[in-house]
């Protein structure tokens, strides 16, 4: 299954010879609020929930971590780095984390990768132990360190940083006068040598701030698209976006904000950021989740990581997909403190009691569709209605397990609204399971240094407006700016004329797969048929789409000697620029995808490559990485 651990909870009911019997009475509730409690019933009953938050973990004896720890020191002092680093992480394994022995060993180990050249994972160590029981009087070593890792990772700004906390720490230093003399000092070089840095890259580099711009302004009843475009119902298809005016390839017709967004690697889990950062700040009580800076961490206790803190290694221990769980439940935390429980509960409930017009759906009482409103994510397509029994009772247990979690760490929920939380956590669910985990396409990403065409999502996120795009195999609009970034720029890749629907991929391309293979991944995946064009006319794969122009492929027989001449001259574009610089040339490769619209049938391979020559123009990256294993 595609769903960590997904017999969890069927496979004890199945012992217990009643998972059949359960699968037929599920079937039968119609009520949202119904089939939660009775899971939740049900999971009581046979006694499938924990009755505790205590983690019963046991730990060597300390005397243990220390003699490891001091065995790591002796590697350490013969310049054995690397098998330290191997006995420092023993001397944390046998460590409870709350204690200096734990903090202690973190901090040698950071030592260790310092001398490694490993300085992301020396940084990942330093701040860990700073947000630990370090001894102050040591603290100052840790700022050094810090400072000595972010200049080696050109992290130049944030080395300063460092450096200049380490002086004013340097006062609790326990060492002679002299000995914190010459230690000042040479920190104090240090800090000089990055102001100077600093200074030479400000004179050397004059940032400009571009500003995107939606093509015709604002939509009047939709903030987040262009005012080019509008809603309309289409057979086949049902909502979609279609142009009003002719879009030019490189218009900008969407920029979307996501309503809610979590990480998935090294990214703030605050959701006003979602910025990818080098060894982030960790949170203090859980030390799990990650800030780019304090006041992201301030801002997200506020916006509930309080309330997710104490059951947070729960979540992440829940099956399925741990990344959707946690996200689910930081959605539901950020309303309930915005609304309120009675508030919250009452707009859900009259969500699933409504009957809503399929072309209104997410639009508020005056006519908007916004994407920081809670209906407008609220009512995005949801799988909840497609997907098999078996699968709804899974995503049923989910959500009674972290209700169940919350309610463990003295978070009060009458049984007045207990199921309607309940059914609105499995809604959320199967809302982030088909448009965030499946349609991750738009999420922030980054690069592989060693290849720009590899990326790596690095955070769920829900874009209500982008949601609204309809999938082709041959999408005329694409994602565009940096990749990382949470605000997501669509546009226009190919001309769209007045009265065409607008298009994204949901990541399958006729390019790179066969008519049955997209429509299966279509059905499976997203639950629709795709009618695009290339699925209609079935056309090939890339490796058997027309080089050449001829007789049959040229819909404009007038202008096939200067459709000729210009795929010549497009043809040695490609062999003398180099793709990296293809962003400097959008205007002429607009101008002949342009030509080729209009006077060459398609597919035709040369169209394909300006194609993809664009989509990747529009899209930057500066937040590359690299792949490398941990010692």
């Amino acid at each position: 299954m595609e769903y960590d651990n997904f017999c969890h909870y069927s496979s004890r009911l199945l012992m217990a010879e009643v998972l059949g019997e359960v699968y037929v009475e599920m079937s039968k509730l119609e009520s949202a609020n119904r089939r939660f409690m009775f899971t939740r019933d049900l999971l009581h009953k046979h006694k499938m929930l924990i009755p505790t938050l205590d983690i019963d973990i046991e730990y060597d004896h300390p005397i243990m971590s220390t003699s490891l720890r001091q065995n790591g020191n002796a590697l350490f002092n013969a310049k054995f780095y690397a098998e330290s680093a191997k006995i420092y992480t023993e001397s944390l394994t046998g460590s409870n984390p709350s204690t200096e022995h734990y903090a202690l060993a973190l901090a040698n180990r950071s030592a260790a990768y310092l001398h490694m050249g490993q300085y992301e994972l020396c940084l990942k160590d330093v701040r860990c132990a700073m947000c630990s029981n370090y001894p102050s009087k040591l603290a100052y070593k840790l700022y050094e360190r810090a400072g000595q890792a972010e200049r080696k990772l050109d992290l130049v700004e944030r080395a300063k940083e460092s450096y200049a906390v380490c002086l004013t720490r340097l006062d609790e230093a326990d060492m002679s006068a002299e000995n914190k003399r010459k230690f000042r000092a040479a920190v104090e070089i240090a800090a000089t040598e990055c102001e100077e840095l600093l200074t030479a890259e400000r004179k050397r580099t004059t940032k400009t701030h571009r500003v995107e711009h939606l093509v015709g302004g604002r939509n009047e009843n939709i903030p987040a698209l262009s005012a080019f475009v509008e809603l309309k119902m289409s057979e086949d298809m049902g909502r979609g976006v279609f142009a009003t005016c002719h879009i030019n390839p490189g218009d900008i017709v969407a920029i979307d904000e996501p309503y809610i967004g979590g990480p998935i690697r090294d990214v703030c889990h605050y959701n006003g950021c979602l910025k990818l950062e080098i060894a982030p700040f960790c949170c203090p009580k859980c030390l799990l989740v990650y800030y780019c800076n304090k006041d992201c961490m301030d801002n997200d206790y506020k916006d509930g990581h309080h309330l997710e803190c104490p059951i947070i290694y729960f979540i992440r221990s829940t099956p399925g997909n741990t990344r959707m769980n946690e996200l689910a439940m930081k959605w539901f935390l950020i309303d309930y403190l915005k609304m309120g429980l009675k508030k919250y509960c009452s707009i859900v409930n009259n969500f699933s009691e409504s009957k809503v017009d399929p072309m209104t759906r997410g639009f508020d009482e005056i006519g908007q569709y916004k994407s920081d409103n809670f209906l407008t994510a609220y009512s995005l397509d949801n799988s909840e209605n497609n997907i098999s029994i078996d699968v709804l009772f899974f995503f049923n247990c989910i959500a009674v397990d972290m209700l169940h979690y919350l309610i463990l760490s003295d978070f009060k929920i009458p049984n007045l609204y207990m199921g309607s939380v309940g059914a609105s956590l499995v809604h959320i669910l199967t809302i982030l399971d088909l448009n965030c985990r499946k349609l991750n396409i738009n999420a922030p990403s980054v690069s592989f240094r060693r290849c720009r065409q590899l990326t790596l999502t690095t955070a769920l996120t829900l874009y209500p407006t982008i949601s609204l795009f309809n999938h082709s195999c041959d999408p005329n609009i694409k994602r565009s700016g940096e990749i990382s970034d949470r605000i997501r720029v669509m546009k226009a890749i190919q001309p769209i004329p007045k009265g065409t629907q607008l298009y994204c991929t949901y990541g399958i391309i006729f390019k790179e797969h066969d008519k049955e293979s997209r429509q299966k991944l279509c059905n499976d995946r997203f639950y629709f048929k795709c009618y695009c064009q290339p699925c209609i006319k079935n056309w090939p794969t890339f490796n058997c789409i027309p080089h050449h122009l001829n007789a049959l492929n040229v819909l404009n027989h007038s202008m096939a000697d200067i459709v000729a001449f210009k795929c010549l001259q497009f043809m040695e574009f490609t062999k003398s620029v180099d793709p990296k610089d293809h962003f400097q040339h959008l205007n002429y490769l607009y101008s002949f995808i342009k030509l080729l619209y209009t006077n060459v049938k398609r597919p035709f391979v040369l169209y394909e490559e300006c194609l993809q020559m664009i989509g990747n123009a529009h899209s930057i990256s500066t937040n590359a990485i690299s792949v490398c294993e941990h010692p």
